[in-house]
């Protein structure tokens, strides 16, 4: 057994005590009160002056989801950071949005709710963990920090909007602008295909096409514009870049050319190469994630470099 782990655990469990008093484990007789939709609740502290929550509000609470014996959610693994999400209509009768509805700010409670109901209407998810049987119990313990009104909250969104809008405008405006720095840096003065695709052959093939419905192996190294790599099939590249990564697996990548998985700008580059081939690809985000980019990995607007080496084609 890893002592750090268990004392880890340990001390977490604590501080959910410690933020939560009278939060450990209960029995529904253990001084809960029911409300009329058959949510149990016991508050531990309770601000009868503090600001309630209405449908469409933000709240800011720290909140751990329980069962008698595992928990399995924590906002944040030291409750330092915060839970914030909008209030919503309730999805069946005593549910989370039913149990921030009797809040008022600085109040801490603890609220039982239907387990299989959770999981399927408010988490929407379709499979239980093993731990939520048909009749699990789960306790949610929660400590509301602040409310934000609906009227307020809509206006930070719409702000929120706007800047996002600007940022995406800002994005797309400087694209073209990246993509003609990269070319002259590079010194690269071919033209782009009909759909904007710039196809640098490096080396050329002598075997096979690479053509619909072929199964292409392939070596490649995909990049942001400014030269940073991301991503690349190669281990001595990744070590080299610093994005080196234990888990993944570096071996030769195998597709189905035309396949609509691929990004459009991939497909088209790949179909003008056979095997034994070498070439650069310089992907307008157009021909790639677009203006939604791919979250927490490649940006909105943003034109990516792939260098392939067609490795076998069958």
């Amino acid at each position: 057994m890893n002592n750090n782990r268990t004392i880890k655990k340990l001390l977490t469990l604590l501080v959910i005590l410690s933020l939560f008093p009278g939060g450990g484990c209960q029995s529904d007789q253990d001084g809960f009160l029911t409300t009329p939709e058959g949510l149990s609740y016991k508050f531990h502290k309770q601000n009868k002056a503090g600001i309630g929550v209405l449908i469409g509000d933000k709240v800011t609470a720290n909140v751990v989801f329980r069962t008698m014996d595992t928990v399995f959610f924590v906002s944040s693994r030291d409750l330092t950071v915060p839970y914030q999400f909008e209030i919503l209509e309730p999805r069946f009768p005593g549910d989370i949005y039913d149990a921030f509805l009797l809040m008022a700010v600085e109040d801490s409670a603890t609220f039982i709710i239907d387990g299989d109901s959770l999981f399927l209407l408010d988490f929407e998810i379709q499979e239980f963990p093993e731990f939520i049987g048909p009749t699990t119990k789960v306790y949610m313990d929660v400590k509301l920090l602040d409310v934000l009104p609906r009227k307020e909250f809509l206006q930070e969104k719409e702000t929120y909007k706007d800047r996002v809008d600007q940022l995406l405008t800002e994005l797309k405006e400087r694209e073209e602008d990246d993509i003609r720095s990269y070319l002259e840096q590079n010194n690269i003065r071919i033209n782009p295909t009909e759909s904007g695709l710039y196809y640098i052959e490096l080396e050329r093939g002598n075997g096979p096409a690479v053509e619909p419905g072929k199964t292409v192996k392939v070596d490649y190294s995909a990049m942001f514009i400014n030269g940073e790599i991301f991503e690349t099939t190669k281990q001595d590249i990744a070590m080299k870049y610093d994005i080196f990564d234990s888990v993944m697996r570096y071996q030769p990548f195998q597709y189905l050319q035309g396949d609509t998985l691929m990004i459009v700008g991939w497909n088209e580059g790949l179909s003008y190469m056979k095997q034994g081939g070498r070439a650069l690809l310089v992907v307008p985000s157009i021909l790639a994630y677009g203006e939604e980019g791919v979250e927490g990995y490649i940006p909105p607007f943003a034109p990516l470099i792939y260098e392939v080496e067609v490795l076998e084609v069958k």
